[in-house]
């Protein structure tokens, strides 16, 4: 049974206004995965106050644990002055609850030693390190939000700003701003608006002041030739990668013709210089392919791999929870493609593939907005009879906003070519979404 957090009173240190915060002492990443992004990304035990908007985590003892890892780590804030012996005995009580919640035979060793973070920060690095992340990466991603703290406290103040910027230039870059937007992203998750504010103004004043060297793509229309020139120019080593993914799908044998081509041409006009420069970014781009390939050759291997697991699991709405951070566009990819095979000579096989993938979007879809959960539902059906039956069950959503969302959407098919079928069978599914909103509007 998942642990539920507990209700607590509390006072605005800024305004003095009372109000309730849920607060978590156990988190239990066995019984409720989804709270382990949650829980690095600040959104527990954070308080913020609904009259003046202050906001901050709270300090209270905390106990995390993932079965799977074996990992259990204590934290007590110092700041509540607890002795030594009051910091074991609050422990100890949490790491009883714990125990007493599972079965004698899943009870294992680490619970006798449970590990203590001495701060937050502290048990961040303990989750992520487990994860496989290097405490090198850990230490750059803090300098980074460290940065971004700074720059924020002086948002308003153009002088301090530039010499902020001028000091910190070379640290500004395409991550940097990736980092930014990601925080920007998690606060409008987060419903943080005043905070957002901060962070939005932040980015578009650092757009402003710095050019970092950002991924680039060809356009649609783009010859062999503009796209060798393009990848030629691209010397910056953190967006290379991207850059060769986000153009993947022009980088086909026609390209590799032309690019030969071009490097033949020179030879036969005594530009050997040139010839150098284009064969050397033939087997750049060719390194890179292959690596790129292997990792998604590595990624689809383990996918595959918990498919197998899944097919066999009891609780399949439950083992998917226990591997949410697993749970990616290569896994849908991978059961997608399952499910294909196994529904020309496997209708068993094929029906359980495509309850895993079904139990799948459903999980990801729980952190979307309503409107866009609703959309996906949609998205999925085959018929209008099912989308009528979606669309009866979700009327609360049905209005001009939701109008308005299908269409962008629709409209971003049609800018990517997407095959007629579909967009015929979405515009008639729109004349139905029409009709609805007509009669619900007011």
């Amino acid at each position: 049974m998942p642990f539920a957090p507990m209700p607590t009173p509390i006072r605005c240190p800024q305004c003095s206004t009372s109000f309730v915060v849920e607060v978590r002492t156990i988190i239990d990443v066995g019984d409720e995965p989804e709270l382990k992004e949650e829980f690095l990304r600040g959104q527990i035990n954070y308080a913020r106050c609904p009259n003046c908007g202050a906001g901050g985590m709270l300090s209270s003892p905390l106990l995390y644990h993932d079965p799977e890892k074996e990992l259990l780590i204590s934290y007590i804030p110092a700041e509540m002055g607890y002795t030594a012996d009051q910091q074991e005995q609050v422990i100890g009580g949490l790491v009883n609850a714990v125990m007493n919640q599972l079965p004698a035979e899943q009870r294992r060793g680490y619970f006798l030693q449970p590990r203590t973070a001495l701060t937050l920060d502290g048990l961040f690095d303990a989750i992520l390190e487990a994860d496989g992340v290097s405490r090198e990466v850990l230490e750059g991603q803090r300098a980074k939000l460290r940065l971004i703290n700074e720059l924020l406290a002086a948002v308003e103040d153009d002088e301090t700003l530039n010499a902020l910027i001028e000091e910190h230039r070379d640290e500004l870059d395409y991550e940097f701003l990736l980092l930014l937007s990601n925080l920007i992203d998690a606060d409008e998750a987060n419903a943080q608006d005043e905070h957002i504010m901060g962070l939005e103004q932040l980015r578009e004043k650092l757009l402003e002041r710095v050019s970092p060297a950002m991924p680039r793509t060809a356009p649609q229309d783009a010859s062999y030739d503009e796209l060798i020139d393009m990848l030629a120019a691209e010397d910056a080593a953190k967006t290379w990668r991207t850059t060769i993914a986000l153009n993947r799908q022009r980088l086909d044998y026609g390209f590799f013709q032309a690019l030969t081509a071009r490097i033949d041409a020179a030879r036969s006009a005594g530009d050997e210089e040139n010839a150098e420069a284009l064969t050397a970014l033939r087997q750049r781009i060719l390194d890179e392919l292959d690596a790129q390939n292997r990792m998604v050759r590595e990624a689809e291997d383990e996918a595959s791999l918990l498919v197998m697991q899944l097919l066999e699991a009891e609780d399949l709405r439950a083992a998917i929870r226990e591997h949410r951070d697993e749970i990616d566009d290569v896994f849908l990819m991978v059961v997608a493609r399952l499910q294909a095979a196994a529904a020309r000579k496997d209708e068993a096989r094929a029906a359980k593939l495509g309850a895993i993938l079904e139990a799948a979007l459903e999980m990801i879809e729980e952190n979307l907005p309503p409107a866009e959960r609703l959309m996906n539902r949609l998205l999925r059906t085959s018929t209008l009879d099912q989308a009528d039956t979606i669309l009866d069950e979700s009327r609360g959503l049905l209005n001009d906003a939701f109008l308005a969302l299908f269409d962008e959407y629709v409209a971003e098919l049609e800018r990517r070519g997407q095959d007629a079928p579909l967009l015929d069978y979405l515009r008639q599914m729109r004349g139905r979404i029409q009709a609805k909103v007509t009669i619900l509007r007011p």
